[in-house]
């Protein structure tokens, strides 16, 4: 399935719910032309854990640092590691790791994969010598500054809205649907109504740490009370263990010391440690991983081995992906 959806996909990528979401349009094909999808609500109405951590965050900095760094902090970080969806394992240490930092940096640490140090162990130094990649940091502090809103809040859904929404989710739900000839429409991103969502004050849209509050409070009476009180449900799969058993060969082949050198991107030794530290358990790199299985597997398809490999791979794609492949190639 891998070479299958990035054939649709057309460029690196790492977000694993790509897959399910192939699936989920696959069926809804077999019913329907045209679907409804969700991408723009949680960036419209505040419905990330990160959003409801910006205000826990404005009381949870009553305790006292000393308390927060020498005693939470050590029996946080000791926590095994979880590979469940947003497991509370990864939301305290990642609530607890943005504690001291302005509010564009602690969004970010919700997100990120590696941080900076970690990603220059990885680059091949001839690549480093070409250019130079701007830091995560500085790329969401320059979104957050440009944002109109006066509070923390809307600027962070300004962020979530310009990088997140249209690299990652919009990208997902087209590409994806579009696999399968079906129309996705968006209407949670309409130009009416965002514009005005940006206008309601911060208190209305997250209360406390209720998220989506307005949403919910709009379709009380519509929905029932087990689908507006929900837990989120992300389309996920649980790739950090896969990739110590499932996934394991395929990691190995497509991340081994040969490819990585040949395709001029990475340090071998700098993935190696990586993959050695998540196979021991030490570290759970799996989102890392994913990313760079990912982009391998695509590099392969669409670049090592140009269109003469790339249709047996992947058969039932046929011309399409010939071209586009050929088209990459010559680029």
């Amino acid at each position: 399935m891998l070479p299958k959806y990035l054939s649709s996909i057309d460029e690196p990528y790492a977000d694993g719910s790509a897959i399910p979401t192939y699936y989920v349009c696959k069926l809804a094909r077999d019913e329907v032309t045209v679907v409804l999808s969700g991408e723009g609500g949680d960036e419209a109405f505040a419905g990330y854990d990160t959003h409801a951590a910006l205000n826990a965050s404005r009381l949870f900095k009553l305790v006292p640092r000393f308390l927060r760094n020498s005693v939470l902090a050590p029996i946080v970080n000791r926590l095994p590691v979880s590979h469940s969806k947003l497991s509370l394992e990864f939301k305290m240490k990642r609530f607890l790791g943005g504690q001291d930092l302005p509010p564009a940096e602690a969004h970010l640490w919700w997100r990120i994969v590696l941080n900076e140090q970690q990603k220059l162990q990885l680059y091949d130094p001839a690549l480093l010598d070409r250019f130079q990649p701007k830091m995560s940091v500085r790329f969401f502090q320059d979104v957050f500054c440009e944002s109109s809103a006066r509070d923390d809040l809307n600027r962070l859904l300004h962020i979530d809205s310009s990088i997140f929404l249209p690299d990652d989710l919009m990208i997902k739900n087209d590409r994806m649907s579009m696999a399968h000839s079906l129309e996705a429409r968006v209407p949670f991103t309409d130009n009416e109504l965002t514009a005005f969502m940006e206008s309601v004050p911060p208190r209305l849209k997250l209360k406390g740490l209720k998220k989506k509050n307005i949403m919910r409070r709009a379709l009380k009476g519509t929905l029932p009370a087990e689908i507006l009180n929900k837990k989120k449900v992300g389309l996920e799969m649980p790739y950090s263990k896969w990739l110590r058993s499932e996934l394991k060969d395929i990691l190995l082949d497509y991340c081994s010391p040969s490819r990585l050198a040949a395709s001029g991107h990475f340090r071998p030794a700098g993935v190696q440690a990586l993959i050695d530290q998540h196979l021991a358990g030490t570290s759970d790199h799996g989102r890392a991983l994913w990313g760079l299985l990912n982009f391998m597997m695509w590099f392969d398809l669409y670049i090592a081995n140009s269109v003469t490999v790339l249709e047996p791979a992947v058969p039932e794609i046929g011309h399409r992906t010939s071209a586009l492949a050929a088209d990459a190639v010559s680029q």
